[in-house]
């Protein structure tokens, strides 16, 4: 006879399958979470601003002094566009502006088909209308009115109530507001 106690081999084989099993899947979860990480580490905000836009989430774009909220209608490089109700938002994704997701849609949304390919190419749409915009950037109290003469290189040359010109470097643009 021998001096080791009664094991039941059965219970020990799905024990040691149940422990494996569970093993397995939590290398899988691992796996999968790392692969999602790495997917998301490799996206631009861009990206990430389409897919707000793809789902028809509500967002606001954060600047000091303003914060605005609305539907994305269009996103493609370093633009945003927003439907406030109130206007028209375009945003420097490239400048000082927070996207901020305030409530995601149980449907809907929509693609980004047409539209400038840039934040510089809206501020040339800007400049060839003429019609009247507001510039937010955090660096100035206020909105600056007026109209876009020149888009150039780094800048924007524009023109304010009382004939003021204004020149505002494209990076510190946060904003541009659309009224209708």
């Amino acid at each position: 006879m021998t001096d080791r106690p009664n094991v039941d081999l059965d219970d020990l084989a799905a024990e040691l399958r149940q422990s494996v099993s569970r093993e397995i899947r939590w290398d899988a979860e691992d796996v999968e979470s790392d692969a999602l990480k790495l997917t998301l580490r490799r996206r631009s905000l861009s990206d990430a601003v389409a897919e707000l836009l793809h789902r028809g989430d509500t967002v606001s774009f954060v600047t000091p002094p303003l914060t605005v909220t609305g539907l994305l209608t269009h996103c493609r490089g370093d633009l945003a566009i927003m439907d406030s109700g109130e206007a028209t938002i375009s945003a420097n994704l490239a400048g000082p502006v927070v996207i901020r997701r305030e409530q995601s849609a149980r449907s809907g949304g929509s693609s980004s088909s047409g539209g400038s390919g840039s934040f510089k190419a809206r501020l040339s749409e800007f400049e060839l209308t003429g019609e009247p915009v507001g510039i937010i950037t955090p660096t100035t109290a206020d909105v600056i009115l007026g109209r876009i003469n020149v888009v150039g290189t780094d800048h924007i040359v524009m023109t304010g109530p009382g004939s003021i010109d204004w020149y505002i470097p494209l990076p510190a643009i946060a904003l541009v507001v659309q009224a209708r």
